[in-house]
């Protein structure tokens, strides 16, 4: 197993920027497995839950300034803590960020 963790400086949910206290992203890349697992976890300033449903997420990376995308549900969403499990592909990352096999 290979994994990664980014800290997020801004987080679009949509179009909508969350106004972030902290947000951490960590991307898994299972033995074996070709595909990634991803979550990130966001502590914001009050604001509404989301829905248990899918959104769109843009991330930029703290350290690099690196664009993150990627389509996620939320798992766990309220006034200020939310959590988002990826569910597929996340553009932006480098082979290098989870192992050195092709991403």
């Amino acid at each position: 197993m290979h994994h990664s963790q980014f800290t997020i400086a801004t987080l679009h949910v949509g179009e909508a920027e969350l106004p972030l206290m902290y947000a951490d992203l960590v991307v898994v890349r299972h033995d074996g497995n070709a595909e990634l697992d991803w979550e990130c976890v966001a502590v914001t300033l009050p604001i509404s839950a989301y829905e248990h449903e899918p959104q769109h997420l843009t991330m930029v990376v703290l350290a690099d300034g690196r664009t993150l995308r990627g389509d996620a549900v939320v798992v766990r969403s309220d006034d200020q803590r939310h959590v988002f499990r990826g569910v597929g592909a996340l553009e932006g990352l480098v082979a290098s960020d989870v192992g050195h096999d092709p991403l």
